[in-house]
């Protein structure tokens, strides 16, 4: 894509201004993060932005990723899988267990209030219905589901603050911005999908050079344009419209969502991303 992509709504900015006024209550954060991009998905200000507060880090969609180096403080789950909140539980408390047992050193239960935050369409809310086992956040596979902020109680002694997801003014990097669309943290809707398939496309293939041909059963494509590579997936799936012209939107959104699902393989998108 040739255009640069930004997208901060303007319930953003209000949304980072309350959690960051709720935070002065909460004992913890939960920095929920796509196990695909974790660090397209980190804002780059945040250690600014979590005012010193302890950060679990949770690289939710696990199941969908390949993985390099791991990160400190940082749990790896699915959150529609059982057991997954228990596992963040554990690590919570493993993170404040000091503070914990200095309360109980005075005879007090400690109730941890810990902050969820993330990126829009990462799992936060999922991840909250997964721990209190019923409908306690609204989700959905889009971006911007959560509107506000809302207090959980997850278990008798853990209190989740559930927040909108958040992105930030400005990429530091444009494959960044890509990033966060193909894991869908920013809407379809308001860029060209078509021009965004075929990126895909060519960025997926230098990761992992024969995912397309395997998934969409192509002849050779080795040293094929993305653009290409896009028309071959068009005719082999029968997206053609009248008059024989190929059905690009049809061919754009299945190839986007055959990747969010997981079933053009795993990847590790940040190493997309220059070395720092």
């Amino acid at each position: 894509m040739t255009n640069p992509i930004q997208w901060f709504p303007g319930h953003m900015k209000s949304a980072l201004d309350e959690i960051r006024a709720e935070l002065k209550v909460c004992d913890a954060i939960i920095y929920m993060l796509d196990a695909r991009c974790p660090r397209s998905c980190l804002n780059p200000k945040y250690e600014e932005f979590v005012a010193r507060k302890p950060v679990l880090f949770v690289l939710n969609k696990s199941d969908l990723a390949s993985f390099g180096a791991k990160m400190q403080n940082a749990i790896y789950i699915n959150s529609t899988q059982t057991g997954a909140g228990e596992k963040v539980v554990k690590a919570i408390n493993a993170i404040l267990k000091n503070k914990i047992d200095a309360s109980a050193a005075k005879g007090i239960k400690k109730t941890v209030r810990a902050c969820v935050i993330g990126v829009t369409n990462c799992g936060k809310s999922t991840l909250i219905n997964n721990l209190t086992k019923k409908v306690k956040a609204l989700t959905g596979d889009k971006p911007g589901v959560t509107k506000t902020k809302q207090w959980v109680v997850a278990t008798d002694r853990l209190w989740l603050l559930d927040t909108p997801g958040t992105l930030w003014p400005k990429f530091e990097n444009p494959q960044i911005a890509k990033n966060l669309v193909y894991i869908g943290s920013i809407k379809d809707d308001i860029l060209d999908i078509v021009a965004l398939a075929k990126d895909l496309i060519g960025d997926l293939t230098k990761l992992e050079p024969n995912c397309i041909k395997e998934r969409f059963q192509l002849a050779e494509i080795s040293g094929q344009a993305p653009d290409d590579a896009f028309e071959s997936i068009c005719k082999k799936r029968g997206y053609v419209l009248r008059g024989g012209a190929p059905d690009e939107q049809r061919a754009a959104k299945a190839i986007l969502t055959e990747f969010r699902a997981g079933k053009l393989g795993r990847f590790n998108l940040d190493e997309l991303l220059p070395l720092r």
